[in-house]
């Protein structure tokens, strides 16, 4: 898998750290509006994760356009099961196409932890210009554009140990997309022996690149119901729907995964429904292990545990069951997955490298095989 979660059509890009050289967009006598929403996905271990967003800007011909002044901070787990807050609203710009945005944070950013406790949340110094997005929207005269900015807070924060302490640093991965042309998938998930919906369970949402890696495009979480949405699909690619439920934080249920057959999201059938029933499996293990080279201040890493699945007429893949960030110590760096249904695995990891020319780079491990075990936490190493 050579991109994590990552995804481009020509109406949508999306990038997560990267800093590039500024884009112009055209632009002429006319004008149009745009509106700009802020949502995320699930995470888990976090009660709250709060970001000072100051500014909404997007880049012209003649600079940067300031889109919305917010200055406020939020609560990015508030954003979820389609939550929204308005970052800009009925902005006026010169008609046009534009190709970059950026988020100016501010200061007070703070985690807080599953146990209550509330840790600041570092924005490295690299950021001060704000966090860059690539996009790829066209104003037309006349019109109101609507932009939806995902800010990806479970693959945004890095864990670094300090001594007996854990810093919290904000790797922001930001995808922007043109709802306009975008669709959905949405259903149920149930247990299969007593009907029940199976809340809080993470669903993804992936595509199948040219030579059958999984990447991520959405995840969403389920609700009090086991109902989930999977939205802000962009059309024109074949997404398949990927679940392996793990309830509960003192005692965890684990169910076997399962995959969807592909939907090909078009402009004509953009909505699809996909419910499914899931079988409990009492015998679960784990899996963890170490990361090398330890990354560095300008790198964040993420780990990937895939599992082949059927889907039911389209054939296997090796789907992504479950995503994590790894944590950063002084000379070693870690990834765990605990309780996972036992059987045959392969974890592989993702890192994001922010080069001293504002690209970023994005490189994966070889794919590593992980037989679980009842009872049992297998060690695999990576190396990237």
């Amino acid at each position: 898998m050579s991109r994590w979660r990552g995804l481009t059509i020509v109406v949508l890009a999306t990038l997560g750290l990267a800093f590039l050289m500024a884009c112009g967009g055209s632009s002429g006598s006319s004008t149009g509006t745009m509106n700009v929403h802020l949502v995320d996905g699930p995470i888990t271990g976090y009660q709250e994760v709060n970001v000072h967003i100051q500014s909404v800007e997007i880049s012209g011909n003649g600079g940067w356009i300031t889109l919305g002044t917010p200055d406020k901070t939020y609560n990015l787990l508030s954003l979820t099961g389609g939550v929204s807050e308005m970052l800009a609203a009925g902005t006026t710009l010169p008609a046009g196409h534009y190709q970059q945005m950026r988020l100016i944070l501010g200061a007070g950013n703070t985690v807080k932890l599953a146990d209550g406790s509330v840790q600041p949340l570092t924005v490295p110094s690299g950021l001060q210009s704000g966090v860059k997005l690539i996009v790829s929207f066209d104003v037309m005269a006349g019109t109101t554009k609507d932009v939806w900015i995902d800010f990806d807070a479970a693959h945004s924060i890095q864990v670094v140990q300090a001594g007996m302490s854990n810093q919290y640093l904000l790797r922001p991965t930001v995808w922007a997309y043109d709802k306009i042309v975008t669709g959905s998938i949405s259903g149920k998930l149930t247990d299969a022996a007593t009907s029940t919906g199976l809340a809080g369970a993470v669903v993804y949402a992936e595509t199948l690149d040219t030579t059958g890696n999984a990447r991520i495009a959405r995840s969403a979480t389920t609700d009090a119901t086991g109902a989930y949405t999977l939205d802000l699909l962009p059309v024109g690619a074949t997404y398949y729907v990927v679940s392996q439920p793990v309830l509960g934080t003192t005692t965890p249920k684990a169910y076997d995964a399962k995959a969807s057959d592909g939907y090909a999201l078009s402009a004509a059938t953009p909505v699809f429904t996909y419910n499914a029933a899931f079988t409990a499996d009492a015998a679960t293990g784990g899996v963890s292990g170490g990361l090398t080279p330890v990354a560095t201040s300008s790198q964040s890493d993420a780990v990937n545990l895939l599992q082949t699945l059927a889907a039911p007429t389209s054939g296997s893949f090796a789907f992504i069951v479950d995503s994590a960030m790894a944590t950063v110590a002084t000379s070693t760096e870690t990834y765990a997955f605990a309780t996972v249904p036992a059987g045959l695995y392969s974890v592989q990891a993702v890192r994001a490298t922010l080069n001293l020319d504002g690209t970023t780079t994005v490189t994966s491990s070889t794919l590593q095989p992980a037989t679980v075990t009842t009872g049992l936490t297998v060690t695999v190493n990576l190396g990237l």
